[in-house]
């Protein structure tokens, strides 16, 4: 004899306990399954006595039915109770926008109402089943949830799905087990759909008979499975021992990813082979489950987890979770309440535990700053660098590629812990392989000389040109030229040419307003023996912060005796500017007077920006000796058939 439950006889003795029941009376149920399988957890046998506690919201049952068990549900958690009839729950609905409602009804019930109850305004949660017995087991273990249970959470994951390696489990023996066992909360990252969560070596089905058994026949308007005809599991790869029927796995509250496992008011298959359904007639109070198809979401765990730990009420925490999931994946990303969503499951934060078992995956911050960051090199940096590779040879075309790579791996999981980090080292590296190409360039003009636009440069064709002032000269003589590759449509390079002073700077940048610029006198005077200094001004009027690197090199000046190429990494903020001088030591080399051609060169963000640079060289007080035949032997032979650019045009 349990004092602590009634059990009646039939659905009328139950509505008329449930009308009179008030704190300290035996609880009403009625007997079934579910409230054997809820017994089997006590080994003495004897069920617990409910706990009433108060919790937010309102209590709304669909049908009468239903509206026993919600009276019993609202009294004993001190909250108001309206009964509804299906037709009209949507319209109650929709007036208590925010607010926690507790919808109990019978899944058929609901499904006439023609949609998920949560879709309509409120916060919901639903307290349903697939008949009355289950449904008053249901409210019962909901008002008894701290009787029996371990305090800890089990994951069961999929091995191909994210984190599968950080789940205590990927065998579906071990998910077995669980019927000896009732965690307070069992994580499931499986595949599946309504009826059904799989791993690769078992089910977890929605029916709770045995699959041979012949179900009464359904409207033909829903989906059937081969079950449901009498074929055996559509998992025909499986024994019957390696399916297990929802109900007999032991929970307080289950939080599934696979697809459709809430699909109350929205059922494309039957009620008799519901997953969520079938959970809800084992030990479960509450099922947590995506609506609709779903991409796994990593952070979804620990965001439930840390709702919990902070004694949120399920509603609450299920809408923190659908929150923090729609701007990720939007539609795709929608998370439902089986179960009342004003209890409190008083979860113990699990996330750093000690007692050997896996740690589960915590709360995911959504840092947007990272993901915008990462979205600017993959749609902005890397494209243009890609175009880059056509432009100028010195730019490692396969280096490119295994940034794309390392951007499509981190995009992969943008929830990750380590996002920031990740895109952080990844923007590092881009920048030091734009200062490396930046080295590789000038030291290739000092050597060879100057030739913007490389082996592309034939393929080019002007497809506008716009008159400009001639920053150099200052004359109205100047043009700024606008040229798109004939085969490579979207390689665009711009430059100032002026008829006088010849070409002031080059730039791969595609829009017409350009937004970084190369700043520094053309002409500059310098006089023999002595350390002068070249320099420009790198400005930065886009939003993102400018990485790369900067050099600057005499044309085709290696062995004329002027100083070498030198380059720097260089960043600059939005909105603001960055100076590099390149120091030209007159005293160490001992070049001939003369204008002599030079060029800075910048890469930042994939932009090849350059700017041309006279130096107008001057004998000091010494000159230097003559060269001797062999030095200028050298010189000829290094100019022969050599494609470079040292034109006085004035």
């Amino acid at each position: 004899m349990n004092r602590h439950v009634l059990l009646c006889r039939n659905a009328e003795n139950y509505r008329e306990r449930a009308e009179v029941w008030s704190e300290g009376l035996p609880f009403p149920v009625l007997s079934g399954p579910p409230l054997d399988r809820y017994r089997s957890l006590f080994p003495d046998g004897q069920l617990p006595r409910v706990s009433p506690v108060p919790r937010a919201g309102v209590v709304i049952s669909v049908g009468d039915d239903a509206g026993a068990a919600g009276r019993l549900l609202a009294v004993a958690t001190g909250r108001e109770h309206l009964v509804v009839g299906p037709e009209t729950l949507t319209k109650e609905l929709s007036g208590r926008a925010g607010e926690l409602v507790a919808v109990v009804g019978l899944a058929d019930d609901l499904t006439v109402a023609g949609d998920w109850p949560g879709a309509h305004g409120a916060t919901v949660g639903v307290v349903t089943a697939r008949d009355l017995p289950s449904l008053t087991c249901l409210v019962y273990r909901s008002l008894s949830v701290d009787s029996v249970g371990e305090e800890r959470v089990f994951v069961a994951s999929h091995p191909m799905l994210e984190d599968a390696d950080l789940a205590d489990t990927n065998e579906f023996e071990d998910v077995i087990a669980l019927g000896r066992r009732r965690p307070k909360l069992l994580v499931l990252k499986a595949l599946g759909k309504e009826c059904c969560a799989a791993l690769p070596d078992g089910i977890l089905c929605g029916r709770s008979d045995p699959i041979d058994s012949q179900p009464a026949a359904a409207d033909p308007e829903y989906r059937h499975m081969p079950c449901m005809h009498g074929a055996g599991c559509h998992r025909a790869d499986l024994t019957e021992e390696q399916r297990l029927p929802a109900a007999e796995l032991h929970a307080t509250v289950v939080f599934t990813h696979s697809c459709s496992s809430i699909a109350v008011g929205t059922n494309a298959y039957p009620h008799h082979i519901a997953l969520g359904l079938g959970l809800l007639e084992g030990t479960a109070v509450a099922v947590v489950g995506a609506l609709g198809v779903h991409i796994v979401q990593r952070g979804a765990q620990g965001d439930l987890e840390s709702a919990l730990a902070e004694n949120l009420p399920l509603g609450r925490a299920v809408e923190r979770m659908n929150d923090l999931a729609h701007p990720i994946n939007g539609w795709l990303n929608r998370f439902g309440l089986l179960g009342d969503p004003g209890l409190v499951l008083g979860l113990r934060d699990h996330r750093n535990r000690n007692d050997g078992s896996r740690t589960p995956v915590g709360p995911v911050a959504r840092d947007e700053e990272a993901v915008r960051a990462l979205a600017h090199v993959s749609n902005v940096v890397l494209p243009r660098l890609e175009r880059l590779c056509w432009l100028e040879p010195g730019v490692d075309a396969h280096a490119v590629e295994g940034f794309r790579i390392r951007v499509r791996e981190a995009a992969e999981d943008l929830q990750a812990v380590d996002l920031a980090s990740r895109v952080a080292a990844l923007e590092a590296d881009l920048a030091a392989f734009q200062h490396a190409t930046v080295s590789t360039i000038v030291h290739d003009i000092y050597v060879n000389g100057w030739n913007y636009g490389g082996p592309a440069l034939d393929g080019f064709r002007e497809v506008s040109k716009r008159q400009a002032t001639c920053p150099n000269c200052v004359g109205e003589r100047a043009a700024v030229l606008t040229m798109t590759h004939a085969v490579h449509a979207e390689l665009t390079v711009r430059t100032l040419q002026c008829r006088r002073c010849g070409d002031l700077w080059w730039t791969s940048e595609e829009s017409e307003n350009l937004a970084f610029a190369l700043e520094g006198p053309l002409d500059t005077d310098a006089v023999t023996g002595r350390v002068t200094s070249l320099s420009r001004t790198l400005s930065n009027g886009s939003s993102n912060v400018l990485r790369g690197g900067i050099g600057f090199a005499f044309a085709m000046r290696r062995f004329l005796g002027l100083p070498p190429e030198v380059s720097a990494p260089i960043s600059v903020l939005p909105g603001e500017t960055a100076d590099f001088t390149a120091r030209i030591d007159l005293i160490g080399h001992d070049p001939r007077p003369d204008v002599h051609t030079g060029v800075f060169v910048a890469i930042v963000n994939g932009v090849y920006i350059a700017s041309s640079s006279m130096m107008r060289l001057t004998p000091g007080h010494t000159t230097s000796a003559p060269r001797s035949a062999v030095d200028a032997a050298r010189v000829g032979a290094d100019l022969i058939g050599a494609r470079w650019r040292d034109v006085d045009v004035r």
